[in-house]
């Protein structure tokens, strides 16, 4: 009985390792995905001004400025949550 407790519980700890993996890598991912959508309307906003249209090349600046401060917002609240895990043992 005590060893299959044992490995019931070592199982499911590996499970919370991986997971913990995956989440780290998905923060990484999330921060990646937000910089390049960044850079992609920052570029939209440069062909814009290249045709003078003012219109698209405010849209685009308004689209990377959200962009810019969604990564700012999700890497602080990355580091945030990567401390107290840090603060839990994991």
């Amino acid at each position: 009985v005590y060893r299959v407790h044992w490995l019931r519980a070592k199982a499911l700890r590996d499970c919370w390792q991986e997971e913990f993996t995956l989440v780290e890598h998905e923060m990484t991912w999330t921060l990646g995905s937000f910089n390049y959508k960044r850079a992609t309307w920052l570029g939209r906003g440069q062909n814009a001004q290249d045709k003078k249209q003012e219109g698209h090349v405010c849209y685009a600046g308004k689209q990377a400025s959200m962009f810019q401060r969604l990564y700012k917002h999700a890497e602080s609240m990355f580091k945030k949550t990567k401390v107290l895990a840090a603060e839990a043992g994991t």
